[in-house]
């Protein structure tokens, strides 16, 4: 399948989220599907964590070969006391025990959800697993790339706001704009020189999660400030020069510093005698140098 979709894919989070658009002509799981079936033929293995009960569905619907099915929904407060995946449970430790990851390997991690993670753990908690498998070689080999599904109506904004903070790619799914199209959504991509890239689209998904007919509807760039932005110069518009001319620069190289050696002593240093030190002592004009003895009063 070739995945059409205009989006800036690098390694990194990508979270979908379901906007208040969240129904069940513009709920963001087939295109989840959609990056499921792409990824599958881009790496070795697709680890997909499932805490949504909807998410059992993807076996009907996407080729799984390559594919490693988790159902953390069954029992996702671990009521039953097993040792299958639920809520209670740290993913990272559990992908690792579970599979015989290799370093060769390239792999994928799909989340669906977060909603629920976020629930039953916390934001910061969600946010810190997605960075350790994104960034870190936690599972012992290159993780090309993590998805995730979030319900973004079923959380405050500042919870949200973390999620997509942690994420290098947000797409949020919307109504179409056109007729012509069964799906919208605005993409949402932070580089690393700190550039953010959002395009507006609509497009339309297949029976077989395959995304066609996409129209670019908007294009947004902008740009978050950094050190190379021009500052304000804090010598200008002053009632006294702070700057030296190239004059100025020249006399102040040639002014002989006090605690530099000339050549006279550079010469009596470097010719004295192998263990024999040498004290050099020179008098400044406004010492008040006395040549009688000190002691020359005692009764000695």
């Amino acid at each position: 399948m070739t995945f059409t979709l205009k989006l800036y894919i690098s390694n990194g989070q990508l979270v979908i989220n379901e906007n208040e658009w969240d129904s069940s002509d513009y709920h963001g799981r087939g295109v989840l599907c959609s990056f499921i079936s792409s990824l599958a033929e881009r790496v070795d293995e697709v680890h997909i964590v499932c805490y949504d009960g909807r998410s059992r569905d993807i076996k009907s619907h996407i080729d799984v070969s390559r594919c490693k099915i988790y159902d953390g929904h069954s029992d996702i407060l671990n009521w039953n006391n097993t040792s299958s995946l639920n809520a209670t449970i740290d993913i990272i430790p559990f992908l690792i025990e579970k599979n015989n990851i290799h370093g060769n390997k390239k792999i994928a991690v799909v989340i669906d959800s977060l909603t629920q993670l976020i629930l039953y753990r916390s934001a910061s908690y969600t946010c810190q697993v997605i960075h350790k498998l994104a960034y870190t070689q936690c599972l012992g080999c290159e993780v090309e790339q993590v998805v995730c599904l979030l319900h973004e109506d079923l959380h405050d904004h500042m919870t949200s706001s973390l999620v997509e903070h942690t994420a290098s790619t947000i797409i949020k799914m919307k109504k179409p704009s056109t007729d012509q199209h069964t799906h919208g959504c605005d993409v949402f991509h932070k580089k690393i020189s700190g550039k953010i890239t959002q395009i507006t689209e609509n497009f339309s998904l297949t029976d077989n999660f395959e995304i066609k007919d996409v129209k670019e509807v908007s294009t947004v760039i902008s740009l978050q400030s950094s050190a190379d932005d021009s500052q304000v110069d804090p010598a200008a518009n002053l009632t006294f020069n702070l700057t030296l001319t190239d004059k100025e620069k020249k006399a102040r190289s040639q002014v002989k510093l006090p605690y530099t050696y000339d050549q006279q002593r550079q010469e009596d240093t470097l010719s004295k005698s192998v263990g024999e030190g040498k004290i050099f002592y020179q008098p400044d004009e406004i010492d008040d140098f006395d040549e009688e003895d000190p002691d020359d009063d005692l009764d000695i």
